[in-house]
């Protein structure tokens, strides 16, 4: 009976011991700040949750997976402005595959064909000039610029199963080319004699290419006068820079081309994204680090890549992402995202302030600058570590974004 007793006590004691526990748990520690309440902030019709609140991560169609391998490799390709910091303006970037690749590797037909042979995996090209204007004309015809436009650059980096296939490709490429231009002579760079190049003398234009393990770099680059001098310096200058920053990246095989995730840190869903569509986009959706955000200076985003680069430096920002006009910035902590309310730290010049959204903290509204944004206003908002900028044409509407954007930030996993 004794025994009886005791155990019982003895269990008695443990659930009691456990619930005083659990009791205790919910009390320790410094207590936190509640989060605003969404219930108090004016969102208009735009939507509270993420596109994944569901648990279903959107996945790109499997034709769409080339996007995802560009947007990778954008962090490791050099813009206009790291070649010289004269051309300093971005004329946008976009992703390519056999049978959508850039202008300027000559006639479209004749390059997809060689890209198709020999496999090609997907590739991307970043456009830069010195001007904030459309640099050159290109396609099958030898390009041309405005003569104010002095210098010009266009960086092409692309994929192939190994090295093999990627110096094949980068030798008939550059063959088909040549042979396809009148008055088109072959170049050497002394620094890179594997570098296959050509130009005409009585343009100020250089095209070249170079296979680099099983990626193939490629250049258009243009000075301001017919100088071989000058382009086969900037073109020498552009190998090793890009050289160095490839070196940095891991060779993707076809079948993790096809098995990338969309967003793996999950900070495009977090963007606000008001109809919800989340196919990935050189134009409107994609995700990227600081470097391959800057590529797409000159499209939707405003063009001047030299001031977009020492905004997210000093916002410190470690991932990008742009949901069809917003943009959701990943900060090293919460610290550094208030900051960069505080300090305004918009990723284009701004005229003056405008009113911040009612009851929401950590967020600035301004009026831009005319020509130097899409939107006449741009609000910005802190959450943890997350920064987020929206804009819009009216004041109220900007304001009902950013409020939408603390929500969606608030409710995302």
């Amino acid at each position: 009976m004794r025994t009886t007793t005791r155990t019982a006590s003895m269990l008695l004691g443990a659930v009691l011991t456990a619930s005083l526990t659990a009791c205790a748990s919910t009390v320790a520690g410094t207590a936190v700040p509640g989060e605003i309440a969404i219930s108090t902030l004016d969102v208009g019709a735009y939507p509270t949750e993420p596109p994944n609140a569901h648990d279903d991560d959107p996945v790109p169609d499997f034709y769409e997976m080339y996007k995802l391998a560009a947007m990778r490799i954008a962090d490791y390709t050099i813009s206009s402005g790291d070649i010289d910091p004269q051309m300093m303006y971005g004329n946008s970037a976009d992703f390519a595959n056999p049978r959508l690749l850039p202008d300027e590797l000559g006639n479209e037909d004749v390059m997809s064909g060689i890209a198709e042979r020999h496999q090609m995996l997907y590739g991307f090209h970043s456009r830069g000039a010195s001007q904030d204007f459309t640099p050159d004309i290109v396609g099958d015809s030898w390009p041309t610029k405005k003569a104010s436009n002095r210098l010009t650059a266009t960086t092409m980096v692309f994929q192939f199963p190994d090295p093999e296939r990627a110096g094949a490709a980068a030798r008939e490429f550059h063959d088909a080319d040549l042979a396809a231009q009148d008055g088109a002579e072959a170049v050497r760079l002394p620094k890179y004699p594997e570098v296959s190049a050509h130009w005409r003398p009585d343009s100020p234009f250089l095209r070249t290419l170079m296979p680099h393990g099983p990626f193939v770099i490629g250049f258009q680059l243009s000075v301001a006068t017919p100088d071989l001098t000058a382009l086969t310096t900037m073109a020498e200058t552009a190998y090793g820079k890009q050289i160095a920053a490839l070196d940095k990246a891991t060779p993707l095989t076809d079948e993790q081309v096809m098995t990338l995730p969309w967003d793996p840190d999950h900070l495009l869903m977090r963007t606000l994204n008001p109809d919800q569509l989340t196919a990935p986009n050189s134009g409107y959706t994609y995700v990227t680090g600081r470097q391959g955000f800057q590529h797409f200076a000159g499209g939707t985003i405003p063009d001047n890549r030299r001031y977009l680069g020492e905004q997210l430096t000093a916002m410190n920002a470690e991932q990008v992402a742009v949901a069809w006009g917003s943009i959701g910035i990943r900060t090293p902590d919460a610290e550094t995202a208030r900051r960069a309310v505080t300090e305004k730290l918009f990723l284009w010049p701004t005229e003056a302030d405008a009113a911040p959204p009612p009851n929401l903290t950590d967020s600035a509204c301004v009026e831009n600058k005319r020509f130097e944004a899409e939107k006449r206003y741009s609000c910005i908002l802190a959450y943890k570590e997350y920064v987020g900028i929206v804009s819009s044409e009216q004041l109220l509407d900007a304001q009902q974004r950013a409020a939408a954007q603390y929500a969606v930030f608030a409710n995302s996993r």
